[in-house]
């Protein structure tokens, strides 16, 4: 088991252009939009987009949880970690780390939470720079805070450790509490990619 202290907010993932929305963010949301898009970091180069998606994100059983007018805070939920091996390599570990950096500086210049809610129109967050690529996606069924230190904590530690030559490791990361199950996902790719969720 691997704990998280401290948090996630949003990263941008740098490069000064425009990266396509990948394939392994396709097979989640349906029909994705762009509905904001920003650079973070103290360089701007981490590209962060907020998606709007056709789909219906929440799993049906989420839908049963009630609405509260706090979102739960999941900073330092604790997570299992499975590695498995991907199809394709995975992102470069170094360029994963400048997303990580430009999280924890929002951290220290923006603030530490960051919420994300159930609305379709910003259910998920996705962050970018060069070959590496993280989201967070809300399949809750409820409002969430969660720490921009944890979310750059996660990155790196699946980025540096979660490899296996020749290819780097796939790692499927899923949290649960003992009252409710909630669920996000940060992935990180390099063409075809490696995928890990985070909870």
């Amino acid at each position: 088991m691997h704990f998280f202290t401290v948090f996630l907010a949003l990263v941008a993932l740098p490069a000064v252009f425009a990266v396509a929305i990948s394939d392994d963010v396709l097979s989640l949301c349906d029909s994705p939009s762009v509905v904001s898009e920003t650079f973070i970091g103290a360089e701007k180069n981490v590209q962060v987009q907020a998606l709007k998606c056709a789909n219906d994100l929440v799993p049906r059983e989420a839908n049963i949880i009630k609405k509260r007018a706090t979102p739960v805070n999941v900073c330092g939920a604790t997570c299992d970690t499975n590695c498995f091996v991907p199809s394709g390599g995975g992102p470069d570990p170094n360029e994963c780390h400048v997303i990580s950096d430009a999280l924890l500086f929002d951290s220290e210049n923006v603030g530490a939470l960051f919420n994300i809610t159930t609305n379709a129109a910003m259910a998920m967050i996705t962050m970018k720079f060069r070959s590496c690529e993280t989201y967070f996606l809300n399949q809750a069924g409820l409002d969430l805070t969660y720490c921009r230190t944890d979310w750059g904590g996660v990155i790196d530690w699946v980025a540096f450790n979660c490899q296996a030559p020749p290819e780097r490791s796939r790692r499927q990361l899923r949290c649960a509490q003992p009252t409710m199950v909630y669920s996000s996902s940060t992935l990180l790719k390099k063409i075809i990619g490696s995928r890990f969720k985070l909870c």
